[in-house]
């Protein structure tokens, strides 16, 4: 009978100490900033070729992931074609590409605002997305 009430009283200790853990008492994660700049330009590049789309990259805003989606941060691109072209939630970490896929409600890309991207080729030096055409023609002159 003592073997049973020294588990019995372990068993109590073990639940009475698992119930004073609060879940709410965990350090706050910390959430690195929004990729920007030639990094966003680089993630953009990869994505848009990540999802093998032609023409010229758009993208909308960086916006904080919700809680149901994983990363940190996302933003969707899409090509600038003139017809309904399809598009894409990027689903970033740590400046680095998690997922590319198709976008599903929560991530919002049919309610976004695209703009141009320009994208330079860094062997050649020449853009590969949209490009003002006033500075293509200040190049040549």
């Amino acid at each position: 009978m003592t073997a049973r009430r020294i588990l019995i009283v372990a068993f109590c200790l073990i639940a009475a100490g698992c119930a004073a853990l609060d879940a709410n008492e965990s350090p706050p994660r910390v959430v690195p900033p929004p990729p920007e700049g030639k990094k966003l330009v680089e993630l953009v590049k990869a994505a848009f070729t990540m999802a093998k789309l032609s023409g010229a990259p758009e993208v909308s805003q960086v916006r904080a992931a919700h809680d149901t989606q994983r990363g940190d941060w996302t933003f969707c691109v899409k090509t600038n074609s003139p017809d309904d072209s399809p598009k894409y939630a990027v689903l970033v970490a740590n400046d680095a590409i998690l997922e590319v896929r198709s976008f599903v409600l929560i991530d919002g890309c049919d309610k976004e605002t695209y703009h141009p991207i320009e994208i330079t080729d860094r062997r050649s030096g020449s853009a590969g997305g949209h490009a003002d055409p006033a500075h293509q023609s200040q190049r040549r002159h």
